[in-house]
């Protein structure tokens, strides 16, 4: 099975359950992105059976975040998680305060200089300066500007 699912992948879909669950009310529009991943994704059967009983019981929405292991697959699930709590058109304070805490989380479990490590950069030296801006005589400057600026974001 080549597009088998990883777990981390797998806990990944299983938090976006578990976030539809996080006002009390999942709506028409939560069940059919649900069922959209179960009929689009290559869940195992074994998978497909949890997820669904994932869909009728409220799980804990922060332990399944945690068994997202791959970095990948956690910026994925923040993008589909934003997708989700948009979908019925209410992004509830329930769902605003989970989202915030697994935020909060994933920021401080987060390795800045992995992260920047696995960033391809390139400079481009011929590259003419436009107008009115000035040019750094140093591009390793440059770059060192970049990365201490985004990581004091995170400091």
């Amino acid at each position: 099975m080549s597009n088998a699912v990883t777990q981390s992948q797998f806990y990944m879909w299983r938090t976006l359950f578990a976030l539809t669950h996080a006002d009390n009310i999942v709506t028409d529009e939560e069940i059919k992105f649900m069922a959209n991943a179960l009929e689009g994704v290559n869940f195992t059967d074994a998978q497909t059976t949890i997820l669904m009983d994932d869909i009728n019981n409220a799980k804990d929405v922060k332990e399944m975040f945690s068994a997202i292991t791959d970095k990948g697959d956690r910026l994925k699930f923040f993008d589909f998680a934003r997708e989700l709590v948009w979908c019925d058109g209410n992004f509830d304070s329930e769902e605003q305060a989970v989202m915030v805490q697994l935020m909060e989380g994933h920021v401080q479990e987060t390795n800045v200089d992995d992260l920047v490590g696995s960033v391809s950069l390139e400079l481009e030296n011929d590259v003419a300066p436009q107008q009115n801006q000035p040019q750094k005589s140093n591009a390793k400057h440059s770059i060192i500007d970049i990365v201490t600026s985004f990581r004091n974001r995170f400091s």
